[in-house]
């Protein structure tokens, strides 16, 4: 079976936290590619299982993983044709696995949280995600995501951020 067919198998029929999935991903940098396709794909819980593998695959990989993240983050502007919201789940995973290679964006995620409503609960909860692992990168944010914070589903997500950065 070719990789492309046996990744996109293993996102919609395995178990999430899959760990032959895991360990295929860290194996295989070139699965970096394939399952970033599948950040859009119809099916959330392809999409949800694709961005868990990224977080592992670019912890596995930094030099690839930073790659990635300079690909979503450009998916999240205005000039990007794309529509970045389904590259966010998988830069929280990243965050939460590697979130050294994540701070350095988080400024810029901030800022596209407090002026873009339809990325605003996904960037939050991408920021929570991270601030489990790492919540002294986020400590500096969190004012400015408290300003963007709105809807209940969003306050829900700054509270979640908020308990991590007590414990």
């Amino acid at each position: 079976m070719r990789l492309k067919e046996e990744i996109r198998q293993r996102l919609a029929q395995g178990e999430d936290e899959d760990e032959q999935l895991r360990q295929r991903v860290i194996g295989e940098p070139r699965c970096i590619r394939l399952l970033q396709a599948r950040l859009w794909d119809v099916d959330a819980t392809v999409r949800r299982r694709a961005a868990w593998a990224l977080g592992h695959a670019a912890a596995a990989h930094p030099a690839l993983g930073l790659e990635l993240i300079r690909r979503l983050m450009w998916a999240l502007n205005d000039e990007s044709v794309t529509h970045g919201v389904y590259g966010i789940p998988a830069l929280g995973e990243i965050g939460r696995r590697a979130p050294d290679l994540l701070a350095p964006f988080l400024g810029a995620m901030a800022m596209a949280a407090r002026d873009d409503a339809g990325l605003r609960l996904a960037l939050l909860q991408a920021f929570a995600a991270m601030a489990e692992s790492a919540p002294a990168a986020v400590a500096p944010h969190l004012e400015s995501l408290r300003r963007a914070a709105e809807r209940a589903e969003e306050i829900a997500a700054l509270r979640a951020i908020e308990r991590c950065l007590e414990e």
